[in-house]
């Protein structure tokens, strides 16, 4: 494959952005206005933030697959794309000569690390971080000569990026799924409708401290013993990044009453009140800062019940009923010691956290996937876009693919047998990429197309309904459109989701209510937020 070096600017223009005075800015469209895009419309997508200038030749404008890039701050050098209007000073627009440079390769370029890296570097030279055109013209690349070749390595590369969104979605509907099982095993945690005992924190807990707040950064370390701060706990799970080191002589002395054990339930004090986590095994003996510490009577409560329980958006209510401090909001000892909550049969309790477990197995073999799918990512598009790789015709290669074993039949990805797996891996075209890296983008996309995401539950669909979906009044037929995009293994049929419709609406407080539209002459349903709650 021929390539050839060139400045960035010698085969991509740029052109930046407008400011028209804040005065001018509008709310809502209007006939001779036009959308004016900041940043902030690219990465957080609120309504809120949508604003509109009077259409002017003096406006500089993006089409929706144009390419811009952010200049300043802490979005200096982010790839921006998909909206179409004038676009402010904070944005750039590339603007390539598309016979020599083809789009798509250009964004890949952009987004890869070399890029990206020159970029931060210029932004660091600057008071506010930042760069001009002048700039981009010392950034060097090698591309194909061949605009063909340009677009199978895009396509490549586009194809890994989207197989590593859906292993991404996937991980994250492990933790959906197990919400909507503690839901359904357990029902409301705080209506208590199957009639549980209930018992204050002093009985199903053995102990409640808190973990050390007085300077602990006189304790850092680089290397020691791990402290966890309210960073590094959501939801049901412990985050590693950011993590801060105590040295052993002041964890195994004036810090050890922060020492956690495996089992414990830590809880954020400050900040994200109430959000909690179980110390795994491999956390037994580390130590934490300003973090409620929980340790469960494991002869009446599972430590994943309570921190499923403590996690659930019913009890959250709950937890920030009994928070305490002023400005600085903080849950306290008291409250926990105090704080009643059902107990179901311990059995049940065991049985939830036996599915934990397991999908905890299931959400490490994603992550691995993940982050070796990242690897060859990286790899590959650093040899691709410096015009060190040759790009293979696209021809059917036999191949054969390792399934994990099956785990539990109530696992999210459900477990296909190894010769349809085989056989739909091995009849899919070849990437184009080197076989190393080819035969593992194949078998994760074989993995994805066969396996499911979830089975059907009509809970979950209750529970996205109620989340927010639908703002407005709502037809069927787009009830059922909505059904179809679902992660679920098999899609019901029309008439059974239907019958589900008719069966909530015959319910005593039914969440959801019909309604005749006197404009469409159509029937139209609406949630009700005083039953959805």
């Amino acid at each position: 494959m021929e390539t050839k070096e060139y400045k960035l600017t010698d085969i991509c223009d740029f052109q930046g952005g407008t400011q028209p005075p804040k005065e001018e800015w509008i709310n809502e469209p209007r006939e001779g206005y036009v959308r004016m895009l900041q940043i902030r419309d690219f990465t957080q997508g609120k309504e809120e933030h949508v604003a509109y200038v009077k259409d002017t030749k003096k406006l500089n404008k993006c089409k929706s697959d144009d390419i811009l890039i952010g200049r300043y701050g802490a979005s200096v050098g982010k790839i921006l794309t998909g909206l179409e209007g004038a676009y402010n000073v904070a944005i750039i627009k590339t603007i390539p000569n598309e016979e020599l440079l083809s789009r798509r390769y250009l964004y890949f370029v952009l987004t890869g690390t070399d890029f990206q890296n020159f970029i931060l570097n210029i932004g660091a030279r600057a008071a506010q971080a930042g760069f001009n055109k002048n700039d981009l013209s010392l950034f060097k690349l090698h591309i194909p000569t061949s605009i063909e070749d340009q677009e199978r390595i895009a396509s490549v590369l586009e194809k890994t990026q989207s197989l590593i969104s859906k292993r991404e979605k996937s991980i994250g509907l492990l933790d959906e799924f197990l919400k909507m099982k503690f839901l359904e095993t357990f029902g409301d945690p705080i209506l208590n409708e199957k009639g549980w005992e209930i018992k204050s924190g002093e009985e199903y807990c053995e102990n409640i401290s808190v973990g050390v707040v007085i300077q602990p950064a006189t304790h850092y370390v680089e290397q020691g013993v791990i402290a966890l701060r309210s960073l590094n706990i959501k939801p049901n799970r412990i985050d590693l990044k950011d993590i801060v080191f105590f040295s052993k002589e002041s964890h195994s002395t004036v810090l050890s009453k922060s020492i956690l054990r495996k089992g414990d339930v830590v809880l954020v004090r400050t900040g994200k009140t109430g959000t909690a986590a179980v110390i795994p095994s491999e956390l037994d003996g580390c130590n934490c800062i300003d973090l409620i510490i929980a340790r469960p009577n494991i002869k009446i409560i599972d430590p994943f019940y309570l921190s499923y329980f403590f996690n659930s958006e019913r009890a959250k209510a709950l937890v920030l009923s009994n928070e305490v401090g002023g400005i600085q909001k903080h849950f306290n000892i008291g409250a926990i010691r105090a704080l009643e909550i059902p107990i179901p049969p311990l059995s049940l309790q065991m049985k939830f956290s036996s599915l934990v477990n397991q999908i905890d197995i299931l959400r490490g073999q994603y992550q691995i996937s993940l982050a070796k799918f990242n690897d060859l990512y990286d790899a590959f598009s650093h040899k691709a876009l410096k015009g060190e790789l040759e790009i293979i015709n696209r021809i059917l290669i036999d191949a054969t693919i390792k399934v994990d074993p099956k785990i539990s039949g109530e696992i999210i990805a459900i477990d296909k047998i190894n010769k349809e797996l085989e056989e739909f891996h091995k009849n899919q075209p070849h990437t184009g990429a080197p076989d190393k890296i080819d035969n593992t983008i194949r078998q994760l996309e074989a993995e994805l197309k066969i396996k499911g995401e979830i089975p059907f539950w009509d809970e979950y669909v209750k529970y996205r309904i109620v989340k927010g979906k639908f703002k407005e009044a709502f037809t069927f037929d787009q009830l059922w459109q909505e059904i179809s995009k679902f992660p679920f293994e098999t899609l019901p049929e029309y008439d059974e989701v239907a019958t589900m419709l008719f069966r909530w609406l015959e319910e005593e407080n039914s969440f959801i209510k019909q309604k005749f539209n006197e404009t469409t002459k159509q029937i139209e349903l609406i949630v009700d937020e005083a039953a959805a709650t």
